[in-house]
Parts: C-alpha cells; sequence; structure tokens
C-alpha cells in the first residue's frame, strides 16, 4: 500500500520549490508555473523550471537552487514507491501549477536513451582512440588532413 502521509510530505517538498520559484520571480507576469524532473537515477536528476505567460515560456527567469528544498531525496521516494506498487519506475516528473491554485502532476515511464530499466548505462560505449581520433580531425579543418566523415 502507498505510504500517503510520505508521498504528500514529498509532493509537498516540490510544492515549496514552485512557490519559492514564484516568489523569486514575482516582478514577472506569469499564469502557469511548472518544474520538469527528468533523468531521476540513483545519484543526479535534471530539472527545468518554466514561467507561463498565455502559453509562451518567458526565458531570463530565476531559478531557487533546488538541494534547499530536499527533492532529491523527495524524488527518490516517490519514485521507489511507484515501482514499488505499481512496478513500473519513473525517469521523470512534471509539476504544473494553474493559476486557480490546483496543480498537476505528469509522470514519464519513458527510459531515457542508452539506459536500461535499472538505470544502467547500455548505451554505445566510444574507446579513448575514438574519441582522440575525433579531435585531431577537427583540428585539421582546412588543411588538406581533413576527413569529412
Amino acid at each position: 500500500m502507498i505510504e500517503v502521509n510520505n508521498c504528500n510530505k514529498a509532493i509537498d517538498n516540490i510544492a515549496l520549490l514552485v512557490k519559492n520559484l514564484i516568489k523569486i520571480n514575482q516582478h514577472r507576469n506569469f499564469d502557469i508555473v511548472q518544474v520538469h524532473f527528468y533523468n531521476i537515477f540513483d545519484t543526479s536528476y535534471g530539472t527545468t523550471p518554466r514561467l507561463l505567460n498565455n502559453g509562451e515560456i518567458l526565458t531570463y527567469i530565476n531559478v531557487p537552487n533546488d538541494d534547499d528544498f530536499d527533492i532529491f531525496d523527495s524524488l527518490l521516494f516517490l519514485r521507489d514507491t511507484i515501482l514499488k506498487e505499481i512496478g513500473k519506475r519513473i525517469w521523470g516528473l512534471t509539476y504544473t501549477l494553474y493559476p486557480d491554485g490546483k496543480y498537476e502532476i505528469e509522470y514519464d515511464y519513458n527510459v531515457p536513451e542508452g539506459f536500461n530499466e535499472k538505470g544502467e548505462w547500455v548505451g554505445e560505449e566510444y574507446e579513448n582512440g575514438e574519441v582522440s581520433e575525433f579531435f585531431d580531425n577537427i583540428r585539421n579543418i582546412g588543411t588538406d588532413d581533413f576527413e569529412l566523415k
């Protein structure tokens, strides 16, 4: 059974981050706040905070520090709880806050490219030689030694 109280605490941490995002951008005109968390791995994750005004994403926004809100622990808790309860792992989630105060959470179950369900890298490995060769070739741009590959 899903631990509702702990899930609520995790979601409250994310909501607190969103409220801080609103507070530090209060001088801007926006109607929707959205924070997208992606690539939730055991040791890291990515974040894209957005402010939208009539559907248009605003640029140059002030962004709060995720670490101040225990976001990583909250994301891991939600990921692990959902995995335990429904057998599917989330790789991301998007929290959207609307003008009327209602919010929506969308979970992303798509495994990032190059990884397996366990979060292990299974993508193409590059040998050091291939990388060196690539950069050596780039250095040759404008010379007779450059090869277009």
